[in-house]
């Protein structure tokens, strides 16, 4: 599944292609594609959704490439974590 996520990152809004590029009922991946590579976050939704934990909030963990700040990382995950709200909401996960 392939999109979009908007992210302020330093002042700047920009716009990141964004790939769910594997799902277990424990973990899944997402790629965020940047102009100089890509890095990969991982998250514990399926795990959460499955047990019926709705409004428990989803741990995002950064397991491939690198980033220059916190900040920029903990705005990537927040938009991600918006992100796949709205495609929960569409039906879409």
């Amino acid at each position: 599944m392939k999109g979009e996520i908007t992210v302020r990152i330093e002042g700047y809004m920009r716009r990141y292609p964004v790939e769910r590029i594997s799902a277990t009922p424990k973990f899944e991946q997402f790629r965020v594609s940047g102009r100089n590579g890509f890095i990969v976050f991982q998250s514990n939704r399926p795990l959460l959704r499955g047990n019926g934990l709705k409004l428990k909030r989803i741990d995002w963990k950064l397991i491939e490439g690198s980033l220059r700040s916190m900040s920029a990382r903990d705005a990537l995950a927040n938009s991600l974590d918006e992100y796949v709200r709205r495609l929960e909401k569409e039906g879409n996960l």
